[in-house]
């Protein structure tokens, strides 16, 4: 079993791939599985249930073990989380009583007071300095007690854990509907991205990639690999080299290159040669603004800084 794959599927879809292992009686250990669950605020769905019934209780304890790691950190419940005011939302002070309170009792102290005296009379007052500012008003636990009616109204808020296909097929379904997004990912979805192109260098290929930092993110994964680019224009190309160099692949911005191997400028010239040889036409792609591939072959083959700040 690949957890980490697993742990991709179980936390972007909400499904428990299909498990396997000997028959047994694995329903006891199937509800403490599902007990455990609902603490954390998630649930099994009756189709997994029935799943792991039918199989070996250490079968059933090792999906149970990996499952539960994951959803905690979905939950949070693997940090120990503290508010700065125990009884957020409520009784948060208006900011600038706030800070007046702070500076009141910075003046009361005897050793703060002399340096706040000073600083006030100069002008400049670094509020980061004030006494009380940055340590909590109370412990972890006293803000447990506190919170207790919040998990209580909370309880009718669960999210259930559905039966999936085959591991390999829930990768990658959740690869290519990554890929194929036609909105931004966000930071974590951009990074689950870049895992599931390396798991599948060999395929499945996503038949379109709307988004160009998906893009981006692809390919870069794909040269590291050794495997070959998806590009369909020497944008595409350009966006990949500025992405090596951590710049902008948006092209909103101009990017200075870094020196990068010769194996990456090979990659990368075979992969213009591939985009014109298809179809010269997009020899300069000139809808973009983009400079023709013939600009990026001077010298050993190392593409010049790009200045097409409206290419898209």
């Amino acid at each position: 079993m690949n957890i980490w794959l697993e742990a991709l599927v179980v936390r972007n879809t909400h499904r428990i791939p299909a498990p396997s292992g000997p028959s047994g009686e694995g329903a006891t250990v199937a509800r403490q599985f599902d007990a455990a669950l609902m603490s954390v605020g998630f649930k099994l769905s009756a189709d997994v249930l029935r799943a792991l019934s039918g199989l070996s209780e250490q079968t059933v304890r090792s999906v149970a073990v990996r499952t539960l790691a994951t959803v905690r950190e979905m939950a949070g419940d693997h940090v120990r989380h503290n508010s700065y005011f125990r009884d957020f939302p409520r009784n948060v002070p208006d900011t600038l009583d706030f800070w007046l309170g702070l500076l009141h009792e910075t003046l009361q102290d005897a050793a703060l007071a002399p340096a706040a005296r000073g600083a006030l009379r100069d002008g400049v007052l670094d509020l980061l300095t004030l006494k009380g500012y940055g340590r909590y008003q109370h412990t972890y636990e006293e803000m447990l007690a506190a919170q207790d009616e919040l998990v209580t109204a909370a309880g009718d808020r669960v999210t259930v854990l559905h039966l999936g296909r085959a591991l390999a097929e829930e990768a990658a379904e959740l690869y290519l509907r990554l890929a194929e997004s036609t909105t931004p990912l966000g930071e974590e979805d951009l990074e689950t991205l870049e895992k599931l192109a390396a798991h599948h260098a060999s395929g499945p290929h996503p038949e379109r990639i709307p988004v160009r930092e998906n893009r981006a993110v692809i390919n870069r994964v794909r040269l590291a690999l050794g495997a070959g680019l998806l590009v369909d224009t020497v944008t595409d190309v350009l966006r990949l080299a500025c992405a090596l160099s951590d710049g902008d692949v948006t092209l909103q911005e101009p990017t200075r290159f870094v020196s990068m191997p010769r194996p990456t400028r090979r990659a990368l010239l075979a992969a213009l040669d591939g985009v014109v040889r298809d179809d010269p036409g997009k020899l300069g792609d000139r809808s973009s603004g983009t400079a023709p591939p013939s600009e990026w072959r001077r010298s050993a083959g190392s593409p010049p800084s790009p200045r097409a700040r409206g290419a898209r």
